[in-house]
């Protein structure tokens, strides 16, 4: 196979890969780039496994740039959150030997529960579909260690159903939940929103010290509609929200001056009942993708 046919059929696996891996599109590519720079320069014929080999050297990179930015994380100014995508569709491509389709926002949120470790074994296994043999290999682990450290990262992460119909259910309340927010923010009442939401839903807001947001989670029911309806009553909704695809599943944006300043989503309960927690990105660094074609955007 040629390098370009190369290029082209793996990076987008390797892009998936890095971004679930790291929750940052813009490192996440960095780490491509760079892994397929060295694979150039490197003697291909000692490679008998191209897709294998490309996966251990992203994931190697992406263990070692997490172990790197951990104390930047623990200085970040609030609670940290991955960078959405505006994507309609599958994040990763859609192939079955690779598993998955599209896993949503939530998902991402939840692996940031795992140490860098936990995080390599838990995406290869899921999103790859990597054997213990292959992972062990990669990581320079044994076979039974890397089923433990899977097990461990299963048992912090929780129960994830993959069932099609659920999660097809899931996105049909997620669906009718925008249209209801979209409803109450033109309305500036939010008390039509308290029926899909969990009495102990949590409001998580990532400003990262640049953009106003709640520097602590916000939670309960009855604190997370009264700040809905304080926003509301600051004139912060006037624009108007409008639905986009976040990561693949319904969600809302925000803008201010043409400029998109927030992006809602949502993590439900597994059976897809209600929501128990909700995501606001205001952070203008993880909104880049969102205005690349706003006006005044860099990019």
């Amino acid at each position: 196979m040629l390098l370009e046919q190369i290029y082209t059929a793996y990076r987008p696996l390797l892009f998936s890969l890095a971004y679930r891996m790291l929750g940052s599109a813009d490192d996440a590519e960095d780490i491509v780039q760079d892994v397929f720079s060295q694979f150039v320069a490197m003697d291909q014929g000692e490679v008998s496994n191209v897709k294998a080999y490309l996966a251990k050297m992203t994931t190697n990179r992406c263990i070692n740039l997490l172990r790197s930015s951990r104390r930047q994380r623990e200085t970040y100014t609030g609670p940290w959150l991955p960078e959405p995508l505006p994507i309609d569709g599958p994040v990763m491509p859609a192939d079955p030997a690779e598993r998955r389709e599209n896993i949503g926002y939530a998902y991402l949120v939840l692996l940031q529960q795992l140490t860098p470790l936990e995080r390599a074994v838990y995406v290869c296994k899921e999103t790859l579909g990597l054997e213990y043999k292959d992972l062990a290999e990669m990581l320079g682990k044994t076979e039974p260690g890397c089923r433990k450290i899977f097990s461990r990262a299963k048992q912090k992460i929780g129960r994830i159903s993959w069932n099609t119909d659920t999660r097809q259910h899931r996105i049909e309340a997620q669906e009718r939940f925008v249209e209801a927010f979209l409803k109450a923010s033109d309305e500036g009442n939010f008390k039509p929103l308290l029926a899909f939401l969990t009495d102990e839903v949590t409001l998580i807001s990532d400003g990262g010290g640049k953009a106003r947001a709640a520097l602590k989670p916000i939670l309960g029911v009855d604190r997370v509609r009264a700040f809905f309806e304080g926003l509301s009553a600051k004139g912060r909704f006037r624009e108007g929200f409008e639905p986009v695809a976040v990561n693949g599943e319904p969600g809302l944006q925000l803008k201010q001056n043409g400029r998109v300043t927030l992006v809602l989503t949502v993590e439900w309960e597994p059976d897809g009942s209600r929501i128990r927690r909700i995501f606001l990105m205001v952070n203008p660094d993880k909104l880049l993708r969102f205005n690349q074609s706003s006006p005044g955007t860099c990019r």
